[in-house]
């Protein structure tokens, strides 16, 4: 087998951790671990119990990994490998081919799995629930950025108090109640009546003169329409053309 990442170098057998065998590299020091040598392993394993969070401030030097963000190919199936976050504080990605379940870790990605209680949950590193959690803490984070930025941190220390205090009281709904009310009775201003203009009549009212033989009542609509008491102006109709 080759290597993913160096393409030319072979990979040899190798042991990784206490039943654990590998394929390594010796130009990158990177390691393949088949589907069925890390399954091997997992059944000796007792649990590591719960995963250390961690910032990237807080890797040393001993634990830096060299992530490779190039797109790599299986060294035993040749299919393409598929990159998965780690998150919980760990910035780099895992590859894992969707063919045959074998895992690729680059230089320094095992040791600090292992160091944050990981390296026996690589399996559940590319399900969805695991993606999915790693989805909602990044949302959350950028929205308590938000909240940052348009209140101030003062601001947001005091709002973060009032939810603490609110959720710990025994009559919270209440509270929420009162906070979410509509305007209080005593603004009586949403009763106050408005006034609403008489619609306009585009028609023109005939004017009758005061020594006219007409009374306004026997004045018909269509005189009133045509602006005369006569009859209706006859339509002159276009000439049709030449």
């Amino acid at each position: 087998m080759h290597c993913p990442c160096c393409q030319t170098s072979t990979l040899k057998r190798a042991r990784l951790d206490e039943h654990l065998a590998v394929h390594a590299c010796d130009s990158c020091e990177g390691q393949w671990v088949s589907s069925y040598d890390y399954w091997h392993w997992l059944e000796w394993q007792a649990g590591s119990g719960k995963i250390k969070s961690c910032q990237s401030s807080d890797w040393s030097e001993t634990l830096k990994a060299s992530d490779n963000r190039r797109a790599s190919f299986c060294p035993e199936c040749h299919h393409l490998m598929r990159r998965a976050k780690v998150g919980h504080g760990l910035e780099f990605y895992l590859d894992r081919c969707s063919h045959c379940g074998g895992n690729w870790f680059d230089k320094g990605e095992w040791g600090i799995l292992k160091a944050h209680n990981i390296h026996d949950k690589v399996h559940l590193v590319f399900s969805e629930p695991w993606q999915s959690q790693l989805r909602q803490a990044e949302f959350n984070r950028v929205l308590e950025e938000t909240y940052r930025s348009a209140l101030g941190d003062e601001d947001y220390s005091e709002a973060l108090k009032i939810r603490a205090w609110l959720e710990q009281h025994p009559h919270r709904d209440y509270i929420l109640s009162v906070l979410n009310q509509v305007p209080s009775s005593e603004d009586e201003s949403r009763y106050i009546p408005v006034k609403k203009s008489k619609p306009k009549n585009d028609i023109p009212k005939k004017e009758v003169s005061p020594h006219s033989d007409v009374s306004p009542h026997d004045v018909s609509p269509h005189a009133i329409a045509y602006g005369h008491s006569g009859h209706p102006k006859p339509y002159d109709y276009p000439k049709p053309a030449k």
